[in-house]
């Protein structure tokens, strides 16, 4: 008897998942649903594919006079041509070129340093 109730709880567990698995899209989900343009240009408030612009900012004088202030230090990209090697384990490396920051992060000059970098 206990062999049995095993058995029918079995059938009963794959029947329902297998049940689960061909559920339609539309029963889930339901027919009604929008699109994803549509979900997409009410998000955005995009209508009749008229692109919106983004806002401008306009800097004050005081803004701008801080901008020309501060300057980005130069941070020089090098090229290393590494030659055809063997690695230890005996297998051949093609020659190829790398190119890589002299600094890991770029820098901003204090006001006045930026004199000779130009």
């Amino acid at each position: 008897m206990r062999k049995m109730i095993l058995i029918v709880t079995v059938i009963w567990i794959n029947y329902g998942l297998l049940s689960a698995c061909s559920t339609s899209k539309a029963k889930v989900f339901g027919t009604d649903m929008p699109s994803m343009k549509t979900i997409h240009d009410n998000k955005f408030h995009k209508t009749n594919d008229v692109k919106l612009e983004k806002p401008g900012r306009l800097a004050s004088e005081k803004e701008e006079k801080v901008q020309g202030e501060f300057m980005w230090l130069p941070n020089p990209t090098l090229s290393m041509y590494v030659f055809k090697h063997l690695t230890p384990a005996g297998h051949p490396v093609p020659g190829y070129s790398t190119f890589f920051r002299l600094y890991t992060q770029n820098h901003i000059a204090a006001p006045g340093e930026q004199g000779g970098w130009e």
